[in-house]
């Protein structure tokens, strides 16, 4: 698959030998996955708030349960999207690919602040991770392609690096529109997805500026040439065909799912961990303003239940209470989950550093051990709205830099004319597994008494990944497949 191996060079001090058509097919992919980012962080600051206003009769006890449906449907959409989308990549372009699946999670993002009940914004959410999951897989292979060889590290990076700013983008809207707040009529939470539609604009700039890259347009010639099994552009089955394939797609899809399960059942609760921490520092605080000498308050759910028992006790009006937590609550989720991206901002660039200095293998081990530590301390520590300002950056740092190697790793794995299909399959088939993980963490958090020590157990999932760690193929200093 790949002959002969040569030292990785390391990038030039300046920007010389960056074609201007590289730095749009930079800037279009990155943007790209920016504006997917930017839709993931919207969906996990507005999912409990919306499902409270879509499932009006259901259980405030259940939310983590619906939440955990609407999760994995999201992740669900993403493998299939990534699967799909994988083998159009291949056969049809990869900026092709980009812009259908750019309009397709555009759309879908819209429509989500339109839903009438919580399965049509499920509904909603799995079409929009189709689009997600797709765009992915194309833009990274576009990247990977189109970069010359010393750049190519750099410029993955780069590209997962952008998601952590379109997070933080989603995460200052929150602040300036709270989820849980009323604008126009409209509820917050609905106008935050409205502005998922902004990346449909990418698509002008895909269609002017973006060419193929070289290496897709040779190999696609070539199949069209020796159509004889073994050379066909896309072909699934071919990556289980040859054996060294099949051995570093079950690898690379074991080391994808144990980052994915790690940020999507644990690291992307953060807004449930804080609201989780509000509602007891609260408690504690009505308890001191009733005196010692008062009856201990029932067990309630939310903000909404600790009103009205406060309320009740004191024959007050909730609302104006209510709305300010609300509020105060909305303040700590967005700024905590600003700070969370600014946090993975520097933790994807930490660990490609990691990558292509000390090679794949130690940068995997590295970025497992320290997001199951930083899950223990924050899931732990976190008891008090101001923690959010060191916890959550923190958090961001080690959750997020596994996603700063499997993006220099994957396209290494296999060869052009089934690189979208390789990584589309070994990614995504990651993701349905990924999927089970969010409802087995709504179940656990009813089931053991919250989030946090859900999340301890479910932390487990990244002793997989250390064990699996040895057995990976290390591609540092390799070409790229042809």
């Amino acid at each position: 698959m790949a002959s002969t191996t040569r030292p990785e060079a390391p990038p030039p001090a300046s920007g010389a030998g960056l074609t201007p058509a590289l730095r749009w097919t930079l800037l279009a992919a990155a943007l790209g996955w920016l504006f997917d980012a930017m839709d993931q962080r919207l969906f996990i600051l507005a999912r409990t708030p919306a499902l409270r206003d879509l499932a009006p009769s259901a259980d405030p006890a259940a939310l983590p349960t619906l939440a955990g449906w609407a999760t994995a449907l999201f992740i669900a959409g993403w493998a299939t999207g990534g699967l799909a989308f994988g083998l159009v990549g291949d056969r049809f372009g990869r900026v092709r690919t980009m812009g259908l699946t750019i309009l397709m999670y555009s759309a879908f993002t819209g429509l989500s602040g339109l839903a009438r009940t919580w399965p049509e914004f499920a509904a909603c959410r799995f079409l929009c991770g189709m689009g997600i999951g797709g765009e992915y897989a194309a833009g990274v292979a576009l990247i990977a392609e189109a970069m010359p060889a010393r750049w190519r590290a750099l410029a993955l990076g780069a590209v997962q690096a952008a998601s952590s700013v379109g997070a933080m983008i989603g995460s200052g809207l929150s602040v300036l529109i709270g989820p849980q707040s009323r604008v126009g009529g409209y509820a917050g939470w609905r106008v935050l997805f409205f502005f998922g539609v902004a990346p449909s604009l990418l698509l002008v700039l895909l269609r002017l500026r973006v060419p193929e890259p070289d290496r897709w347009l040779r190999a696609r010639e070539e199949a069209l040439r020796d159509p004889r099994p073994g050379r066909k552009m896309g072909d699934v089955r071919e990556i289980f065909a040859d054996p060294a394939l099949r051995r570093r797609t079950v690898i690379g899809m074991v080391l994808g799912m144990v980052g994915q399960v790690g940020l999507w059942s644990i690291g992307l609760y953060s807004p449930e961990l804080v609201r989780d921490a509000l509602v007891l520092e609260h408690r504690r605080a009505v308890e001191r303003e009733l005196g010692p000498d008062a009856a201990p308050l029932p067990a309630v759910a939310g903000l909404d239940g600790l009103a009205r028992a406060w309320a009740d006790r004191t024959g007050g009006d909730p609302a104006p209470r209510l709305a300010a937590w609300k509020a105060e609550a909305d303040r700590y989720v967005g700024w905590g989950t600003l700070l969370q991206d600014v946090g993975s901002l520097l933790g994807a660039p930490f660990c490609t550093w990691i990558a292509v200095r000390h090679g794949r293998r130690r940068a995997f081990a590295a970025a497992y051990a320290m997001a199951m530590a930083s899950i223990w301390l924050v899931f732990l520590g976190l008891t008090r709205g101001p923690d959010v300002f060191w916890m959550l950056p923190l958090l961001g740092f080690c959750t997020c830099g596994i996603f700063g190697v499997i993006v220099v790793y994957l396209p290494e794995l296999y060869p052009t004319r089934l690189r979208t299909t390789g990584m589309g399959f070994c990614y995504n088939m990651a993701r349905y597994f990924t999927a089970a993980a969010p409802v087995l963490l709504g179940r656990l958090a009813v089931g053991v008494g919250g989030y946090s020590r859900a999340a301890l157990i479910m932390s487990s999932v990244y002793i997989l990944g250390l064990l699996v760690v040895p057995f990976a193929p290390e591609t540092k200093g390799q070409p790229l497949p042809d």
